[in-house]
């Protein structure tokens, strides 16, 4: 399981055509990655929906201009979550969107950036 230590938007992009949310994440964990979790709007469940994830392996003093030359991001989508004797792949992942969205102010910051995007 993954655990948050912080949670940021980092800008508003589009992802196949619609608003779509760049979230940094930090770890909680010592050794695991930080992520860029890639978020849109979805009216079942939450309100919002993971729909990609990004390990950021980027190291400032190599990759300070943040793009993958390096292999600094890895898709992590489906492999992210790989399950325990207690809970599958799928559950969770369920539970990294919902601790995720109840990190800080994480829901309202994406309520307001996407209210912004429709205007």
């Amino acid at each position: 399981m993954y655990y948050i230590k912080d949670a940021k938007i980092r800008r508003m992009t589009e992802y196949d055509g619609a608003p779509c949310a760049e979230v940094g994440v930090l770890p909680g964990a010592t050794g695991d990655s930080a992520l860029l979790v890639y978020i849109v709007e979805d009216q079942r469940e939450e309100g919002y929906e993971i729909v990609r994830i990004l390990t950021n392996d980027a190291d400032t003093d190599t990759d300070w201009f943040d793009n993958n030359m390096h292999d600094a991001f890895t898709d992590v989508t489906v492999s992210g979550f790989a399950g325990s004797p207690i809970m599958s792949p799928e559950d969770e992942r369920s539970k990294f969107q919902r601790e995720l969205l109840i990190f800080g102010n994480l829901k309202k910051q994406l309520e307001q950036h996407f209210h912004r995007e429709l205007e």
